[in-house]
Parts: structure tokens; sequence; C-alpha cells
């Protein structure tokens, strides 16, 4: 989330009619897989609505780019500085409008609350994200925005693991956790809780949390941009994943897993690194033709994993070159739209992939030698697969720039429908047994 909803003070205090309460219901790997294996692990998206610039065109334009990618749910953030500027002194008038058209165009939203009021901590600077004063203040917070807004889930904090956005120790973020989720239960007992998103995978802060908070939370949420800000492969999401899946198996059995922030830039500095704790090798990396595939990469290896209940990519819009942020300049470049709100190859990806699999699918055995591949067959009928050469892990270990494959199914025909990732459209046919792979591309295939 971008401080500047964290930095907003407003200045007049308006009553506004409260929008319709959003149903109850959210996706369970537990709970909704059939018994022939088979589970719907929606895939949403998520943005940023800062107070002192977002409008009414901003809201609706959000919402529609949601529904026009097939999604139906948005995680979005709430400064909780910017709304409760004086004890017990609420602005919602702009949560009024979003929470609003959530309802009015049938999408689940998603927030999260974050950020110290001013007034509940001295620091000059970093109140914000130092834990406050009086953890009983989060909880009354809570209370009043579950009872106004009837969200199906609240998720309590952005990042804590991240210095960039908590200066407190994990035993202070258990109890402001804690103080949360009461509070949310007395605003609204039948909201789900979710743990604030985890930007560092499977790590002592993880563990230390979910130990003190495993009797009050429903979902733990996971954040994963690999090969941007993390030096990982894309091929390493199910590892990533698998930790902490791990991990909150043996800690919070109950809890369901999302990996809610997840994405990729089409930025690059000018010595050729997307950022620095990560790197590129070829030309095309961090393009905006190679973010789509990059998309399309993430959410098969996030759906192959069998262990995610939701995913939603982040984000919507990019960001113009003026614009403050927290981080480098990736964060100006992550969306599926570009400055201008028109429509990036990014978008095109997600509405695939949502066109092709969200409905109820199960994995199924796929190999093709030197090339990743994943297949789902849908409840509804026919096998998706996608297949591609994987990321080069350094420019002295590079890897063939394309490649002729044979992808095998264990059972099904060998003719597939073929679909251009960059478009959406349906480009063809391809047989199985020779299928050409270029280092920038993907395949994506139905077998019908």
């Amino acid at each position: 989330m971008s401080r500047r909803s964290a930095l907003f003070v407003c200045a007049v205090l308006v009553a506004c009619p409260r929008p319709t309460p959003q149903a109850n219901e959210l996706p369970s790997r537990a709970r909704d897989t059939d018994a022939e294996g088979y589970y719907a692990q929606p895939a949403g998206l998520a943005d940023d609505f800062p107070e002192e610039t977002t409008g009414p065109d901003k809201v609706r334009r959000v919402f529609i780019t949601v529904r026009a990618a097939g999604s139906g749910y948005l995680r979005f953030g709430i400064g909780w500085d910017g709304v409760e500027t004086a004890p017990g002194r609420y602005d919602w008038r702009l949560w009024d409008q979003v929470f609003r058209a959530a309802a009015e165009t049938g999408v689940t939203p998603l927030p999260y609350v974050c950020y110290t009021p001013r007034w509940l901590n001295a620091d000059p600077k970093d109140y914000w994200r130092r834990p406050p004063d009086d953890l009983a203040r989060f909880g009354q917070f809570m209370e009043a925005i579950s009872r106004r807004y009837r969200a199906p889930s609240w998720e309590l904090w952005n990042e804590p693991d991240n210095e960039l956005y908590w200066l407190g120790s994990a035993e202070q973020f258990a109890r402001l956790v804690s103080s949360g989720a009461s509070g949310v239960h007395r605003g609204d007992p039948r909201a789900k809780i979710v743990l604030g998103g985890m930007s560092k995978g499977r790590s002592a802060f993880l563990e230390q949390t979910l130990r003190a908070t495993a009797g009050v939370i429903d979902v733990v949420n996971l954040h994963g941009y690999l090969e941007t800000w993390d030096e990982r492969r894309a091929e390493d999401y199910p590892r990533f994943i698998g930790e902490v899946a791990a991990l909150a198996a043996e800690l919070a059995p109950r809890a369901d897993l999302w990996l809610a922030e997840f994405g990729y830039s089409d930025w690059r500095r000018s010595d050729g690194r997307p950022s620095e704790w990560s790197y590129a090798v070829d030309p095309w990396e961090h393009t905006p033709a190679f973010q789509g595939i990059a998309l399309l990469r993430a959410h098969a290896l996030a759906l192959g994993t069998s262990v995610l209940s939701l995913t939603t990519w982040y984000r919507i819009d990019d960001l113009p070159p003026s614009e403050g942020v927290i981080g480098d300049d990736n964060n100006k470049h992550l969306g599926v739209l570009d400055v201008r709100g028109a429509r990036k190859p990014a978008f095109a990806a997600l509405a695939l992939w949502n066109r092709l699999l969200s409905v109820p699918v199960r994995p199924v055995q796929a190999e093709a030698e030197g090339a990743v591949v994943r297949a789902f067959e849908r409840r509804s009928g026919g096998t998706v697969i996608l297949a591609w050469l994987p990321s080069a892990r350094s420019a002295d270990a590079p890897r063939p720039a394309d490649a002729i494959v044979r992808v095998r199914l264990p059972r099904g025909p060998t003719e597939v429908e073929v679909y251009d990732p960059a478009t959406g459209e349906r480009a063809g046919t391809a047989t199985l047994s020779r299928i050409h792979l270029r280092g920038d591309s993907i395949f994506v295939g139905v077998a019908r």
C-alpha cells in the first residue's frame, strides 16, 4: 500500500449513508475441494485508494477493471491514520464510496487496515509504522469499521515483517492482531480475520506471530515479488509458498492461505537490474509484453501448489513519474493498466487466465523435458496446459532462446486449441508432441 493514504489528514467529518453490506463468503481450500479433488482458486486484483487523490472516477475505473478482467475480488488498504484523525472522530467519505461501488459491481472487497495515527505515537516522523501507544484503540477502530461495512474479512496491517511498514517487534504485532481481532468480532462476528500479509515468506517473525495468534486468525497471507524485489526466479514460487504452507499447517492448521500480493514490474534501472535486490538476464525481462507472461507463469505455479485459497495480483494502475512511493520505481510499474488507463498485455493475460481457469480444476501430471509445464483438468471439461522455458539463473548459465518440446499428459488428445496471451484470443491449434517455446513467451493450450 502506498504511504499516500497514511499521510492524508482530513479536516471535516461528513456523515454518509452506509453502503449495502457484503455477503460473508470467502473461498476455502479445505471446505470447497470436492470429493474428486476439484477446487476453485479465485484470481483477484489489488490496488490503492489514496484519500488525497482518489475521486469517483478512480473508484469507478478500479471496479470496472476488476470485473472486465473476469475477477471478483479486490484487495485494498485503508489507512487508520487517515480515517480516525482524532480520538473517536472518523471520516468515512471515501470508504463509503468504495464499499458502495463494490456492492454495486458485485466485487468482494478484501480490505486491510494499517498505520498508526499521529495522536497515538509521539515519534514525529515514523509514528505511522510504530505500534500505537494504546493497543485497545486499534480494537476500537476495527470494531467501528467492521460494524459499518460488514466486509467478509479484515486484514490486520500490511507487511509487518518489513521495517518499511512496521518498526515494532513480532510480540507487539501479535498483541495488535489480538486487539484488532477482538474489535472485529464485536463489530461483525461473521467476518474472518486475515493476518497482515508477510513479505519475507517463512521467517522467525512469522513463526513467532503464528504461535501467538493461531487461535484468532482465519487466514495467513503471503506476499511475493519474485524476480522484482526478490532474486528468486519465478520457478521458485512453489517452494516459497510451500514453506509458509508447511509452517501454517503446523501452527495454524485451520487457517486458509492466501497469496494476496504478488506482481512483476515492467521497469529496469539504468544498470539493467530491476532492483537492488534482484537481477535480470535476458533483454525481454521487465518489459510490458513480458509482464503478461510473468503473470501467467506466477498464477500457474501458484495454482499448482494446491494449497492456496485465493490470489490477488498487485496492481491495477501504473503510477505517474511524479508520484511518491515507498521503495523504488518498481512500485510505479506494476499495473495491468498504464498511466493513461490503457490496458497493458498483463490485463489480457489476467482476463485469459480467468476465462480458462476461474472454474473448479485439479492439477494433472504433465512433463516436458527442458521446459516448465503445468496442466489443470477442469470439472466442466477440458485440460488447460501452460508451458514455458524457465528463467535464466545467471548470464553464465544461459538457457536456449527457443526450443521444440513434447508435452506429455497422462491421457487425452494431443491436439489442443492455442491462445495468444498478449490478446487472450484463440490463435489456432497445435500438437503437444511438437510445441515451439521461446524464452520470451508462454504456451497456453486447451485439450478438449
